[in-house]
């Protein structure tokens, strides 16, 4: 047996050439296999309770490798321990069971309240999960293999939008929440019933190499929701999404002060999704700072029932202080809106809403083709964005603009979205309420004739700019 499992770590890659002779004994003792606890592994058979005695067994010898091979395991919730890694080797799939009866509420008071506006769990964030963890310390799921949520076993037909959830789903499909040391790495993930992966409270966190297959016509089925957390690095993913493929955001979920998320990089991200591509906010009750976007492609991928509303969204609406942004080398095509910058005041979890801050964000080397409405940038009256800059920035809109609105509504306790003001009377950006502006290095171009400026500017002052091309001043 010990034979067996070494040729598959060897397989699998687990390998540590530098330590073989000493590690191999101990990594062998480690490795549970989930079918030696019971598992089937035949597509049909409820294989929860053989894993998690696997899990904690391996909890119990101090950590390991619980290993699903071989099979498609069928699974309601399972819950991962202290130093515990799921490991599902090429081949093998952990299937979500289709019956909701199979999954442990994480926390079960929020049961009575995940049923919101004929939808469930809040657009997707609720307490039924495939994956949990809570307050554990280095926990980990990869191997290579495959996690299928059973999406339409939990979803209603609907003439307009395909698909709506009006019964509890298992989402977030993973879920962490106050949890030291998340690893989610090498996997595919496909068939999310609502959002897939929502670390919630949670730090040092890494999610590199998975690739994430969600229905284009599904009910908010996020790929990543990074929430209230911090030392995050996503790296090497490609995503289809029936939503926002990357999300930063401070849900407050458990009624608590709201942990901010801060020390972040997204690098390396091919994405597609009907609504945004890398987004912040909306949630914005806790603060945002310190985040590095990067080397990123957000486009249209056939599978995807329409184009991207916006490829890059950034808002902060709830209250709280957004700062030290840098978002660089990025290619767009065929998203509406490139890019949407928002200070505004819904004051979602305030008494009165009042006003948060957004400052320090810095656009580099972005190339976007296909949009059809102008990229925005906004504060509010007395509250103005502050510190922005555009540097090498190339961006080509449809064009085709013959009259520009004579009036913008402020609309400031809206939902943050890039069309939430309507038609804008510029073809390549419009900013309101900004103090300190730079524009170095940028080109809007239009395939059609457009009647409208290239840029407009209302309400900005402390305007640092080379642009060439046509501006019109509000003051």
């Amino acid at each position: 047996m010990k034979s067996e499992i070494m040729s598959l770590t060897l397989a699998l890659g687990l390998w540590n050439a530098p330590a073989v002779a000493a590690a191999t004994e101990k990594q062998a003792d480690s490795i549970c296999a989930a079918t030696a606890y019971g598992a089937r592994g035949d597509a049909r058979t409820l294989d929860t309770g053989a894993i998690q005695r696997a899990i904690d067994a391996c909890a119990g010898r101090g950590g390991g490798v619980v290993l699903l091979a071989g099979g498609t395991f069928v699974s309601g919730t399972i819950v991962l321990k202290d130093h515990v890694t799921l490991r599902i080797a090429p081949g093998a799939v952990l299937l979500g069971s289709p019956r909701i009866e199979d999954y442990t509420p994480y926390p079960a008071t929020d049961v009575p309240a995940i049923f919101v506006d004929g939808s469930t769990q809040n657009k997707g964030n609720g307490p039924y999960h495939l994956i949990h963890a809570e307050k554990a310390r280095d926990v980990a799921v990869d191997g290579g293999g495959t996690i299928d949520g059973n999406d339409r076993a939990f979803w209603d037909s609907d003439p307009q939008r395909g698909w709506i959830a009006r019964r509890a789903r298992p989402s977030p499909l993973i879920e962490t929440v106050d949890t030291v040391g998340v690893r989610i790495e090498n996997v595919m993930i496909r068939h999310a019933p609502g959002w897939t992966i929502h670390p919630l409270e949670s730090s040092d966190i890494r999610i590199r190499g998975v690739t994430i297959r969600n229905d284009g016509r599904g009910p908010n089925t996020d790929a990543i929701d990074i929430d209230s957390s911090s030392n995050v690095l996503i790296s090497d993913v490609d995503i289809e999404a029936g939503d926002d493929c990357v999300v930063l955001k401070t849900t407050a979920r458990r009624g608590r002060p709201t942990p901010p998320v801060r020390n972040v990089i997204v690098s390396g991200v091919i994405c597609s999704s009907d609504d945004q591509g890398i987004k912040i906010g909306t949630e914005s009750q806790g603060d945002f700072s310190d985040i590095l976007i990067a080397n990123a492609l957000i486009y249209h991928a056939p599978a995807i029932y329409r184009a991207p509303t916006a490829g890059l969204s950034f808002s902060m609406v709830d209250g709280a202080s957004f700062e030290n942004l840098i978002v660089s080398n990025i290619v767009i095509r065929d998203a509406a809106t490139p890019f949407f910058l928002r200070l505004g005041n819904r004051g979602r979890g305030q008494t009165k809403p009042v006003p948060g801050k957004l400052s320090g964000v810095q656009f580099a080397n972005i190339v976007a083709t296909g949009g059809s409405l102008a990229s925005s940038i906004t504060g509010i009256p007395g509250h103005p964005v502050r510190g922005v800059s555009l540097s090498n920035i190339d961006i080509t809109m449809q064009g085709g603009g013959t009259a520009a609105p004579t009036s913008v509504p402020e609309a400031e306790g809206d939902y943050p979205h890039a069309p939430m003001f309507g038609p804008l009377p510029a073809a390549g950006l419009y900013a309101r309420h900004v103090e300190g502006l730079s524009l170095k290095g940028v080109r809007f171009r239009n395939v059609a004739p457009d009647r409208r400026p290239d840029v407009l500017l209302e309400d900005v002052v402390d305007l640092d700019s080379d642009f060439a091309g046509s501006i019109r001043r509000v003051p």
